[in-house]
């Protein structure tokens, strides 16, 4: 993923009215960021605990998204992103408002994602027996292509095209 800095971060959200992404506050930590090793970038909002933005990007250019919490007594799920089997404590439902018109009438979408956004570094984790891959590089390479995969879909279902 592109560095982005906190402009090109509000610039991106396609869920939101101009005033609400001005109003988005991004991590003070952008310059520590981990970039080229994210398939996207998440994080929770300090200041209303209920709500979290990711930016995904989508034919190389980023595209944010903002997230409402939904929630819900302590579970186990499996996350829809990274689908990993083994880290299933800290899914979280999150909601978002569907873009343009379909999104002023109250229209949303939701999915489920690790709560502190960590899908990037879990599909890099070495294979598990119960995986049944001996290939390091193309079991985290396709891992990472899934993933990329199901996050560009959910934000294009987001946009409505799909």
């Amino acid at each position: 993923m592109q560095q982005l800095n906190a402009t090109q971060i509000k610039k991106s959200f396609i869920n939101t009215s101009r005033r609400e992404a001005e109003k988005i506050t991004p991590p003070a930590n952008l310059a520590e960021v981990g970039w080229a090793k994210l398939e996207y970038f998440g994080w929770a909002d300090t200041k209303i605990p209920q709500r979290a933005y990711i930016i995904v990007p989508v034919d190389d250019v980023p595209r944010g998204l903002m997230l409402r919490v939904v929630p819900i007594a302590k579970s186990q799920a499996m996350c829809s992103w990274c689908e990993d089997l083994h880290e299933t404590i800290g899914v979280r439902m999150f909601t978002a408002k569907k873009a343009g018109s379909s999104g002023r009438n109250g229209n949303t979408l939701g999915t489920l994602i690790h709560g502190n956004f960590e899908c990037s570094e879990i599909v890099r984790n070495p294979p598990r027996a119960v995986e049944g891959h001996n290939d390091f590089e193309t079991h985290v390479s396709m891992r990472i292509s899934k993933l990329n995969e199901r996050a560009t879909n959910f934000v294009k279902r987001v946009l409505g095209e799909k």
